[in-house]
């Protein structure tokens, strides 16, 4: 994260198992036309190392199952391709998988989750990877919700409130749609004990952040459209990031400062990251926050196993829909 990326790249939707002209195609498309045909056609030596490493992650034990009714022992059709013999789903090694919402082979995978890993900007990963901009632009979404997914607060990021599930509808990587007038989210920041915790507060919204500010005098610092207030209840505190509908002109400035502009490590950690995204929108915001919250926890660890990991977990059954 050593330089910005802007939040608003194109990201194209696509339709369940078609591809457009000009539109990438899925990891495992991509698999299946370099297997295809004469059958002797391989990956090079870099992509298949990173395809056994990333099978490897999805099928621990090779012990294979289906991605939509979970029954295992598929039985195998042509050209790689699976079929469950209890619901007749076909699919393919890494259908399911979030790695399969980008068209990369396995071995740019491995390049930009190591870059990825290494804190490098988009703009770096796009270099380390050999792939565009907005392939890695799109390519790190996914990553980011992979990362998200993993959580334990997982399943209610995934849900309506957030509206992150839109972002990957019908297996798709899919354009994120504007947040509704007066439905724009807001987290709150937790530590205890050096870790910190960033949750969405579900009774509150970006409406309730501005009554607080106006009418209780709860202190409010603003980084672009991102608001942070002063401690709320037991969270350091209340964040979220707005749009230019939000009326910031009503925010009232109260003496002082908020908690957490220098009581929070994690905000002093967050912030100088923060300022370095251009254009985040409140659709996409839990992303970076989450990518935040364990680059914080995980401090001078390797990411790369947790990133892979997180790659190769299952999606959410609905996103197969």
């Amino acid at each position: 994260m050593n330089g910005s990326i802007d939040d608003q790249a194109p990201v194209l939707a696509q339709v369940p198992g078609e591809t457009k002209p000009g539109e990438t195609k899925t990891t495992e498309e991509q698999m299946t036309d370099k297997t295809a045909g004469t059958g002797a056609q391989a990956f090079g030596t870099g992509d298949a190392q990173a395809r056994a490493e990333l099978l490897r992650r999805c099928w621990p034990g090779g012990v294979k199952f289906c991605p939509r009714c979970r029954t295992a022992a598929p039985y195998v059709l042509a050209e790689g391709r699976l079929r469950c013999g209890s619901c007749r789903y076909t699919f393919h090694d890494f259908t399911g998988r979030w790695l399969n919402l980008s068209g990369l082979t396995p071995a740019q995978w491995l390049d930009l989750a190591r870059a990825f890993a290494q804190d490098a900007n988009t703009r770096e990963a796009a270099q380390a990877a050999a792939i565009s901009y907005n392939t890695a632009f799109k390519a790190l979404t996914v990553l980011r919700l992979a990362i998200l997914a993993q959580g334990a607060d997982a399943l209610q990021l995934l849900g309506p409130q957030t509206g992150l599930p839109s972002v990957f509808a019908g297996g798709r990587l899919c354009a994120a749609p504007e947040v509704r007038p007066g439905s724009i989210p807001v987290y709150g920041i937790l530590s205890q004990g050096g870790r910190v915790f960033v949750d969405l507060v579900p009774e509150l919204s970006a409406e309730s952040v501005l009554h607080f500010n106006h009418n209780f005098h709860l202190r409010v610092s603003r980084l672009g459209h991102i608001l942070l207030t002063d401690r709320y209840r037991t969270y350091d505190a209340l964040i979220l990031c707005g749009d230019e509908k939000l009326p910031y002109h009503y925010l009232l400035r109260h003496q002082g400062q908020p908690f957490a502009e220098t009581g929070s490590p994690f905000w002093l950690y967050a912030r100088d990251r923060l300022r370095q995204f251009k254009g985040l929108s409140a659709r996409r915001f839990p992303l970076y926050l989450k990518e935040l919250e364990l680059r914080f926890n995980r401090q001078g660890e390797d990411l790369l196993p947790l990133f892979l990991d997180a790659l190769c977990a299952p999606m959410p059954v609905p996103a197969l829909d």
